[in-house]
């Protein structure tokens, strides 16, 4: 650092300040301290305390000032127009100044309501946002362990009994009959009808009591309607009568015409021929209306035919309705264990079929190009899987439904093993991540991931496990991942929005006289509880239900037209393969199912260009040109 005579000399040499000449201060505390100017006061008094503070840095000394207008916003909110209209007559004119300390204790005041009331709505911000911060917290975590493939199979089996218990618990309740034909009985008579009224009883009796209980409801509803037409009697005025209301209505829900010349003064007696008219044109609808569900509704096995039919839908396999309601007699037996020990059967066998439907769609694609390397890797790919020999010549002479049952065989002797097991039991054994690295190369032709390496020793067992699995069954986690990611990831945006949707309206809670806090915590729970019911829903009918399929042929490219000409033509240019696909995850295939739109996942290898032909006869001008340009 220079000295202050060297500084002073170099001052002199530039001759831009002379200020130095007159006195040379040694510090800023020899020139009377760092005095801070302040324009206005903030409304917050943290910000000019931190103003304040650049005055006197270190224990220096310093001074600061403030100058405050009636016209800043602070004082606008606390000192408005009553105060200037104080001042004014007052004598107070603009630009006089008022130094006084009450003024400075006024500004603080009001500066502490301004923190109140944003330290208020802060808080009201955070109590709102704890909803979806619980809400964040659980979706984030079910996805991040998805995506990891932490424990996947086991998350859809919950799904699955999740599922099954709200199926049973809905089907096989002793109201669902009762309640299915009072819905029905609202469709078709338009009408309002308790459950608890039809319940326990045969399908004369039931179809009796949904007509009785039809009319009364009918009969209510004309005698309220009326009197909104047809004043009572008592009435003030008769100008309230709308005669072309009630024609009107007569007409659109009954179907007949009400003559309105007779009806100018809507007395008593008018009104209750009008009633008598209504109520016979609604008992001859009610008594005219078919209502041929009402037998299977009053039958006993109603709600065990629907509970097949939603097995059926859900899993792809129909469980005798008589065998659903011997389990459901029985106190020893469970509907819910019948369904489930289905739906693992289904599940095992889609264990075991889903690698070779993904490997023969995988090979046939390839095989259009490369037949010779399709083979090559068709046998690499059983050899290193199940230890399998498939020589290229074997697969050729044999048909693919044989090579197809061969490899679901050595599937299911590897699941009857348990390899996937014993092979965890293997890479748990193991003493460091060089040595876990090296058997999964081995096994598998894959280690473990970079992240694996820093993992904590509560974090390394899931860890390991979900890297065994997904090297062991990659087809099935890969897919399983997908539809559970997409699920989710639609779902949730839908719920943000849905959220957002109520925190907008959820004020007007408070006309009923609630808290709309605890209003808005009630039903977003609420609403978060249903898309995670959706979720399970779906989930669980993709993963039985969607297919692999074929992706459809790709059009043989046209070679270009010869023209007569000795010039060679350019070679075309080939599209590179997998355009024109919907991309996905699953490994050359596509997955076909209802709310899928099939996508092929990774892309056959591409081929190589075809060469150019050394010279042709002639060539056409006009179509080189095209060609060129496209």
């Amino acid at each position: 650092s220079a000295s202050a005579d060297e500084l002073r000399e170099e001052m002199n040499k530039n001759a831009r300040s002379i200020l130095h000449r007159i006195r040379w201060f040694d510090n800023i505390e020899d020139m009377g301290c760092l005095h801070v100017i302040g324009t206005e006061r903030h409304e917050s008094r943290r910000i000019d305390n931190q103003l304040r503070g650049r005055s006197g840095r270190q224990g220096d000394n310093g001074s600061s000032r403030f100058f405050v207008s009636l016209e800043d916003d602070l004082m606008k909110m606390f000192a408005g127009e009553t105060t200037m209209k104080l001042l004014s007559r007052l004598g107070m004119k603009e630009g006089d100044a008022i130094e006084h300390p009450w003024l400075s204790k006024n500004v603080e005041r009001a500066q502490k309501k301004v923190e109140e009331r944003n330290f208020q709505i802060r808080k009201n911000i955070l109590e709102y946002d704890e909803v979806m911060e619980h809400q964040r917290q659980r979706f984030y975590g079910l996805r991040q362990r998805i995506l990891e493939g932490r424990q996947v199979k086991e998350l859809i089996f919950e799904y699955i009994e999740d599922v099954v218990d709200d199926a049973i618990e809905e089907y096989l309740d002793d109201d669902y009959a009762a309640t299915c034909a009072a819905d029905y009985a609202r469709e078709q008579l338009d009408c309002s009808i308790l459950p608890e009224r039809l319940k326990g009883k045969d399908a004369d009796e039931m179809d009796i009591a949904i007509r009785r209980l039809a009319k009364e409801d009918v009969t209510a509803n004309i005698i309220m309607t009326i009197g909104e037409y047809m004043p009572m009697e008592g009435s003030e005025v008769s100008i309230d009568f709308d005669s072309a209301g009630l024609h009107r209505w007569a007409k659109n829900r009954f179907g007949i015409d009400i003559d309105t010349g007779e009806l100018r003064e809507g007395g008593a007696d008018q009104r209750r021929e009008v009633q008598a008219m209504l109520e016979e044109a609604a008992f001859a609808k009610i008594d005219a209306e078919p209502l041929d569900k009402i037998p299977s509704f009053a039958d006993p096995r109603y709600g065990a035919e629907k509970l097949s039919e939603w097995v059926k839908g859900k899993f792809t396999k129909e469980i005798d309705p008589d065998q659903i309601m011997k389990y459901d007699a029985d106190d020893e037996l469970r509907v819910r264990d019948l369904i489930i020990e289905t739906a693992r059967e289904l599940y095992e066998k889609r264990e075991a079929e889903f690698p070779a439907d993904f490997i023969m769609q995988r090979v046939m694609m390839l095989a259009r190009q490369d037949p010779t390397g399709a083979f090559e890797t068709l046998g690499k790919w059983a050899r290193d899987r199940f230890g399998m020999e498939l020589t290229p010549e074997e697969i050729k002479t044999t048909p693919p439904a044989k090579i197809r049952e061969r490899i679901i065989e050595a599937s299911r002797n590897a699941m009857e093993d348990d390899d996937l097991s014993v092979m965890v039991e293997k890479a748990m054994a193991t003493s460091s991540d060089d040595e876990l690295d090296e058997l999964l190369t081995q096994r598998y032709g894959e280690g473990i991931t970079e992240r694996m390496r820093y993992l904590d020793e509560n974090e390394r067992e899931p860890a390991i496990r979900a890297r065994v699995e997904t090297l062991s069954r990659p087809e099935l986690v890969q897919f399983e991942q997908m539809v559970l990611i997409e699920t989710l990831d639609t779902s949730w945006k839908d719920h943000l929005y849905s959220m957002d949707q109520l925190r907008d309206t959820i004020g007007f809670r408070a006309i009923a006289q609630t808290d709309p806090k605890i209003e808005y915590k009630r039903e977003g729970q609420r609403m978060f509880k249903g898309m995670m019911r959706e979720i399970r829903e779906k989930v669980t009918g993709y993963i039985f239900r969607a297919r692999i399929a074929a992706p459809p042929p790709r059009p043989m490219p046209q070679a270009p037209r010869q023209a007569p000409t000795q010039q060679a033509p350019r070679p075309q240019q080939q599209r590179p393969q997998g355009q024109g696909f919907a991309t996905g995850n699953i490994v050359g295939s596509s997955i076909v199912g209802p709310g899928f739109s099939g996508g092929q996942m990774l892309e056959p290898p591409k081929p190589k260009p075809t060469p150019a032909p050394k010279a042709a006869p002639e060539s056409d001008p006009t179509n080189e040109s095209d060609e060129s340009s496209s």
